[in-house]
Protein backbone atom coordinates (compact mmCIF):
# COMPACT_ATOMS: atom_id res chain seq x y z
CA UNK A 1 0.00 0.00 0.00
CA UNK A 2 1.10 3.21 -1.15
CA UNK A 3 1.90 6.09 1.67
CA UNK A 4 -0.49 8.16 0.29
CA UNK A 5 -3.35 5.55 0.73
CA UNK A 6 -1.65 4.57 4.21
CA UNK A 7 -2.35 8.60 4.85
CA UNK A 8 -6.04 8.46 3.54
CA UNK A 9 -6.91 5.37 5.39
CA UNK A 10 -6.44 7.17 8.42
CA UNK A 11 -7.54 10.64 7.54
CA UNK A 12 -10.92 8.55 6.60
CA UNK A 13 -10.71 6.84 10.30
CA UNK A 14 -10.11 9.98 12.16
CA UNK A 15 -13.40 11.58 10.36
CA UNK A 16 -15.82 8.68 10.66
CA UNK A 17 -14.42 8.66 14.32
CA UNK A 18 -15.28 12.68 14.70
CA UNK A 19 -18.64 12.02 12.91
CA UNK A 20 -19.20 8.80 15.05
CA UNK A 21 -18.80 10.77 18.35
CA UNK A 22 -20.83 13.71 17.68
CA UNK A 23 -23.35 11.72 16.19
CA UNK A 24 -23.79 9.89 19.47
CA UNK A 25 -23.76 13.29 21.76
CA UNK A 26 -26.42 14.69 18.92
CA UNK A 27 -28.75 11.79 20.77
CA UNK A 28 -29.01 13.90 23.69
CA UNK A 29 -29.85 17.30 21.75
CA UNK A 30 -30.53 19.15 25.37
CA UNK A 31 -27.42 17.35 26.69
CA UNK A 32 -25.36 18.50 23.56
CA UNK A 33 -26.46 21.94 22.82
CA UNK A 34 -25.91 22.85 27.23
CA UNK A 35 -22.59 21.79 26.56
CA UNK A 36 -21.64 23.82 24.28
CA UNK A 37 -23.25 26.89 25.08
CA UNK A 38 -22.24 26.50 28.08
CA UNK A 39 -18.45 26.56 26.90
CA UNK A 40 -19.22 29.51 24.79
CA UNK A 41 -20.67 31.39 28.03
CA UNK A 42 -17.85 30.36 29.90
CA UNK A 43 -15.31 32.07 27.29
CA UNK A 44 -17.37 34.82 26.78
CA UNK A 45 -16.88 35.42 30.62
CA UNK A 46 -13.50 35.64 30.37
CA UNK A 47 -13.35 38.07 27.58
CA UNK A 48 -15.33 40.53 29.47
CA UNK A 49 -13.16 40.67 32.14
CA UNK A 50 -10.25 41.03 29.86
CA UNK A 51 -12.31 43.92 28.59
CA UNK A 52 -13.31 45.42 32.01
CA UNK A 53 -9.40 44.84 32.65
CA UNK A 54 -8.33 46.84 29.26
CA UNK A 55 -10.63 49.56 29.83
CA UNK A 56 -8.75 50.18 33.52
CA UNK A 57 -5.58 49.66 31.84
CA UNK A 58 -5.64 50.38 27.73
CA UNK A 59 -2.19 48.68 27.36
CA UNK A 60 0.13 46.08 29.31
CA UNK A 61 3.60 45.49 28.01
CA UNK A 62 2.70 47.07 24.92
CA UNK A 63 -0.14 44.60 24.76
CA UNK A 64 -3.61 46.27 23.94
CA UNK A 65 -7.09 44.63 23.85
CA UNK A 66 -7.24 44.11 20.01
CA UNK A 67 -3.63 41.91 20.81
CA UNK A 68 -5.41 40.05 24.47
CA UNK A 69 -8.60 39.40 21.54
CA UNK A 70 -6.44 38.03 19.18
CA UNK A 71 -4.80 35.61 21.61
CA UNK A 72 -7.97 34.90 22.89
CA UNK A 73 -8.78 33.92 19.25
CA UNK A 74 -6.40 31.71 18.33
CA UNK A 75 -6.13 29.83 21.61
CA UNK A 76 -9.73 28.91 21.75
CA UNK A 77 -9.83 28.43 18.08
CA UNK A 78 -6.93 26.42 18.27
CA UNK A 79 -7.82 24.41 21.46
CA UNK A 80 -11.06 23.75 19.85
CA UNK A 81 -9.57 22.06 16.83
CA UNK A 82 -7.45 20.04 19.36
CA UNK A 83 -10.52 18.82 21.06
CA UNK A 84 -12.32 17.57 18.78
CA UNK A 85 -10.16 16.26 16.32
CA UNK A 86 -7.86 14.45 18.77
CA UNK A 87 -9.17 14.68 22.28
CA UNK A 88 -8.36 10.85 22.95
CA UNK A 89 -4.58 12.39 23.46
CA UNK A 90 -5.85 13.86 27.14
CA UNK A 91 -6.77 9.38 28.22
CA UNK A 92 -3.42 8.27 27.23
CA UNK A 93 -2.13 8.36 30.69
CA UNK A 94 -5.46 7.26 32.10
CA UNK A 95 -5.33 4.35 29.61
CA UNK A 96 -2.02 3.02 30.29
CA UNK A 97 -2.41 3.16 34.20
CA UNK A 98 -5.52 1.17 33.71
CA UNK A 99 -4.14 -1.20 31.09
CA UNK A 100 -7.22 -0.07 28.12
CA UNK A 101 -4.72 0.38 25.05
CA UNK A 102 -4.89 -4.00 24.77
CA UNK A 103 -8.42 -2.27 23.07
CA UNK A 104 -6.17 -0.35 20.27
CA UNK A 105 -3.85 -2.82 19.78
CA UNK A 106 -6.51 -5.49 18.03
CA UNK A 107 -6.65 -3.19 14.75
CA UNK A 108 -4.67 -2.77 12.30
CA UNK A 109 -3.60 0.85 12.17
CA UNK A 110 -1.63 3.00 13.69
CA UNK A 111 -2.03 2.74 17.21
CA UNK A 112 -1.48 6.36 18.73
CA UNK A 113 -3.22 7.78 15.57
CA UNK A 114 -6.21 5.46 16.81
CA UNK A 115 -5.85 6.66 20.25
CA UNK A 116 -5.60 10.57 19.74
CA UNK A 117 -8.84 10.76 17.10
CA UNK A 118 -10.91 8.27 19.19
CA UNK A 119 -12.41 10.55 21.55
CA UNK A 120 -14.12 14.36 20.94
CA UNK A 121 -14.94 17.02 23.65
CA UNK A 122 -18.24 18.10 22.36
CA UNK A 123 -17.89 21.30 24.66
CA UNK A 124 -14.72 22.71 22.62
CA UNK A 125 -17.19 22.94 19.47
CA UNK A 126 -17.98 26.09 21.32
CA UNK A 127 -14.74 26.68 21.84
CA UNK A 128 -13.87 26.70 18.26
CA UNK A 129 -17.17 29.10 17.74
CA UNK A 130 -15.97 31.07 20.13
CA UNK A 131 -12.67 31.81 19.08
CA UNK A 132 -13.65 32.41 15.20
CA UNK A 133 -16.44 34.84 16.61
CA UNK A 134 -13.80 37.01 18.98
CA UNK A 135 -12.12 37.16 15.24
CA UNK A 136 -14.56 38.23 13.44
CA UNK A 137 -15.91 40.71 15.49
CA UNK A 138 -12.62 42.24 16.92
CA UNK A 139 -9.86 41.84 14.19
CA UNK A 140 -10.11 43.62 10.94
CA UNK A 141 -10.23 41.19 8.66
CA UNK A 142 -10.38 39.93 4.39
CA UNK A 143 -10.76 36.54 3.20
CA UNK A 144 -7.12 36.20 2.95
CA UNK A 145 -6.57 36.92 6.44
CA UNK A 146 -9.09 34.27 7.65
CA UNK A 147 -7.70 31.70 6.06
CA UNK A 148 -4.13 32.53 8.11
CA UNK A 149 -5.88 32.59 10.94
CA UNK A 150 -7.25 29.36 10.34
CA UNK A 151 -4.08 27.86 9.15
CA UNK A 152 -2.13 29.17 12.49
CA UNK A 153 -4.68 27.88 14.64
CA UNK A 154 -4.17 24.60 12.87
CA UNK A 155 -1.13 24.42 13.55
CA UNK A 156 -1.15 25.51 16.59
CA UNK A 157 -3.09 22.75 17.53
CA UNK A 158 -1.15 20.30 15.93
CA UNK A 159 1.45 21.32 18.63
CA UNK A 160 -0.75 21.16 21.58
CA UNK A 161 -1.52 17.93 20.55
CA UNK A 162 2.10 17.07 20.41
CA UNK A 163 3.24 18.23 23.79
CA UNK A 164 -0.07 16.20 25.16
CA UNK A 165 1.09 13.16 23.79
CA UNK A 166 4.45 13.46 25.31
CA UNK A 167 2.96 14.53 28.65
CA UNK A 168 0.74 12.05 28.92
CA UNK A 169 3.43 9.26 27.67
CA UNK A 170 5.15 10.07 30.84
CA UNK A 171 2.96 7.27 32.35
CA UNK A 172 5.19 4.78 30.39
CA UNK A 173 7.80 5.21 32.51
CA UNK A 174 6.54 6.90 35.97
CA UNK A 175 3.00 4.69 36.85
CA UNK A 176 -0.13 6.99 37.36
CA UNK A 177 0.38 10.28 35.82
CA UNK A 178 -2.99 10.92 34.61
CA UNK A 179 -2.80 13.83 37.85
CA UNK A 180 0.63 15.22 36.60
CA UNK A 181 -0.36 15.29 33.12
CA UNK A 182 -3.48 17.00 33.85
CA UNK A 183 -1.70 19.90 35.78
CA UNK A 184 0.95 20.41 32.83
CA UNK A 185 -1.74 20.89 30.02
CA UNK A 186 -3.33 23.35 32.64
CA UNK A 187 -0.46 25.16 33.05
CA UNK A 188 -0.04 25.54 29.27
CA UNK A 189 -3.71 26.33 28.92
CA UNK A 190 -3.13 29.21 31.65
CA UNK A 191 0.04 30.31 29.61
CA UNK A 192 -1.69 31.04 26.24
CA UNK A 193 -4.47 32.78 28.24
CA UNK A 194 -2.51 35.98 29.26
CA UNK A 195 -0.98 38.55 27.51
CA UNK A 196 2.63 37.41 26.48
CA UNK A 197 4.34 40.62 27.35
CA UNK A 198 3.45 40.25 31.17
CA UNK A 199 6.22 36.80 30.66
CA UNK A 200 9.69 37.29 31.45
CA UNK A 201 12.94 35.92 32.91
CA UNK A 202 12.34 32.21 33.92
CA UNK A 203 8.95 32.54 33.08
CA UNK A 204 9.36 33.28 29.25
CA UNK A 205 12.44 30.29 28.89
CA UNK A 206 9.57 27.55 30.61
CA UNK A 207 7.51 29.00 27.81
CA UNK A 208 10.41 28.35 25.20
CA UNK A 209 11.08 24.85 26.30
CA UNK A 210 9.08 22.93 29.14
CA UNK A 211 5.61 24.70 28.24
CA UNK A 212 5.73 25.83 24.95
CA UNK A 213 3.22 28.50 25.05
CA UNK A 214 5.14 30.48 22.95
CA UNK A 215 4.76 28.68 19.72
CA UNK A 216 1.14 28.00 20.63
CA UNK A 217 0.52 31.82 21.43
CA UNK A 218 3.15 34.26 20.47
CA UNK A 219 4.57 33.25 17.76
CA UNK A 220 0.63 32.81 15.99
CA UNK A 221 -0.37 36.38 17.09
CA UNK A 222 3.01 37.91 15.98
CA UNK A 223 2.21 36.49 12.47
CA UNK A 224 -1.17 37.47 12.31
CA UNK A 225 -0.19 40.84 12.90
CA UNK A 226 2.27 40.45 10.99
CA UNK A 227 3.35 38.20 8.89
CA UNK A 228 7.03 36.36 8.47
CA UNK A 229 7.93 33.39 6.33
CA UNK A 230 10.67 33.00 8.82
CA UNK A 231 7.69 32.75 11.74
CA UNK A 232 6.08 30.22 10.34
CA UNK A 233 8.45 28.40 8.90
CA UNK A 234 10.09 28.67 12.94
CA UNK A 235 6.38 27.07 14.12
CA UNK A 236 6.38 24.24 11.65
CA UNK A 237 9.89 23.27 12.05
CA UNK A 238 8.87 23.02 16.12
CA UNK A 239 5.58 20.77 14.93
CA UNK A 240 7.85 18.63 13.51
CA UNK A 241 10.41 18.27 16.36
CA UNK A 242 7.32 17.77 18.77
CA UNK A 243 5.73 15.22 16.29
CA UNK A 244 9.06 13.28 16.42
CA UNK A 245 9.67 13.93 19.82
CA UNK A 246 5.94 12.26 20.41
CA UNK A 247 5.81 9.82 18.22
CA UNK A 248 9.08 8.12 20.14
CA UNK A 249 8.09 8.50 23.49
CA UNK A 250 4.83 6.68 23.04
CA UNK A 251 6.47 4.29 20.73
CA UNK A 252 9.05 3.38 23.33
CA UNK A 253 6.73 3.42 26.02
CA UNK A 254 4.81 0.88 24.08
CA UNK A 255 7.79 -1.73 24.73
CA UNK A 256 7.58 -2.06 28.18
CA UNK A 257 3.24 -1.50 28.04
CA UNK A 258 1.44 -3.87 30.53
CA UNK A 259 -1.57 -5.31 29.01
CA UNK A 260 -4.42 -4.98 31.55
CA UNK A 261 -5.85 -8.22 30.00
CA UNK A 262 -8.85 -6.35 29.63
CA UNK A 263 -11.81 -7.13 26.82
CA UNK A 264 -13.55 -3.97 25.89
CA UNK A 265 -16.17 -3.72 23.66
CA UNK A 266 -16.58 0.22 22.36
CA UNK A 267 -19.10 1.79 20.18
Amino acid sequence: MSQLMVVKKHLNLAWEMIKLNIASAMEYRASFLIQVLGMIVNDVGLIFLWLIFFQKFPVVGGWDFTDSALLFAVTTTSFGFFMIFGGGAMTIARMIHQGQLDYFLTFPTNTLWHVVVSRTEIPAIGDFIFGLAIYLIFIDYSLGSILLFLGVAILSALIFINFIIITQSIGFFVGNFEAAAEQLFHALLGFTLYPQSVFHGWLKVIMLTIIPAFFIATLPVSLLNNFDWNVLLVMFLFWLVTLWLAIWIFYRGMRDYESGNLINVQM
